[in-house]
């Protein structure tokens, strides 16, 4: 085996019969490799090991924007949490018939049930995660039909999902997911991350035609793409202490 072959990065590869050209994707700790379906394994090794000292320069590049995670906040009566864009305060009552979660404009309402047995702390971040991902698959389905009669871009499904480092996906196979943590974004940042997804059902991958479709829905795009890399750090569960 060569030397390039020794020191080519491992990645994961996704072929799409839509792509015509293929695309390097790299992560701080990843690498994925999207080709056309009929492009040959050979071929695709030999782009990876041509490029691998540039792959290693990126990830080292990435490595060293990603800030220092700094300590979670107990989820405690008067809490802040963020919804859709705004901060709002955690009201908690105990000892309670049954367990449920109520919105208010300016505070979140968590009743405690008196058979829950966890401990206080995990029971409330348990309950509150949960009720935020109900309410993002809720959103998503919603927004996605509003963008979809738009754009006559409709996806095969919506799925709601946890990622570490991504807001957003498009599958070869037509389903959208997407962060649920998003649910603490502005609604026109969340509508932002729709149309992108959306988009990729026309074009599975980020070239110009790409984002001309993209610009023509949803023109503010820039503006929401750096929001995102500004304050994606706020976007966290359990909250981050000091954001």
């Amino acid at each position: 085996m060569n030397t390039d072959a020794q020191l080519m990065p491992q990645y994961t590869l996704r072929r799409s019969s839509r792509r015509r050209t293929i695309e390097i994707q790299v992560r701080p700790d990843s690498v994925r490799v999207l080709a056309p379906t009929r492009v040959a394994q050979s071929r695709i090794d030999r782009l990876v090991a041509e490029k691998t000292e540039w792959i290693r320069v990126r990830q080292q590049e990435l490595r060293l924007r990603l800030p220092a995670a700094p300590a979670s906040t107990v989820l405690e009566q008067g809490s802040q949490l963020l919804w859709l864009g705004e901060w709002l305060t955690l009201d908690i009552a105990i000892d309670r018939p049954l367990t449920r979660i109520t919105l208010s404009p300016d505070r979140i309402r968590l009743e405690l049930s008196r058979r829950i047995r966890k401990a206080h702390n995990e029971a409330v971040k348990e309950q509150l995660e949960l009720w935020y991902r109900a309410q993002a698959q809720h959103y998503f389905e919603a927004r996605v039909d509003h963008w979809s009669a738009q754009m006559k871009l409709t996806p095969a499904k919506v799925v709601v999902r946890s990622y570490r480092r991504k807001w957003g996906c498009c599958n070869s196979r037509g389903v959208v997911s997407f962060n649920w943590l998003l649910m603490m974004a502005p609604a026109e940042i969340i509508d932002y991350v729709i149309v992108h997804e959306l988009s990729h059902l026309q074009q599975m991958n980020h070239s110009p035609a790409f984002w001309a479709v993209v610009g023509k829905y949803f023109p503010g795009y820039r503006d929401a793409k750096a929001w995102l890399n500004r304050r994606s750090g706020q976007l966290q569960w359990p909250p981050i202490a000091g954001l």
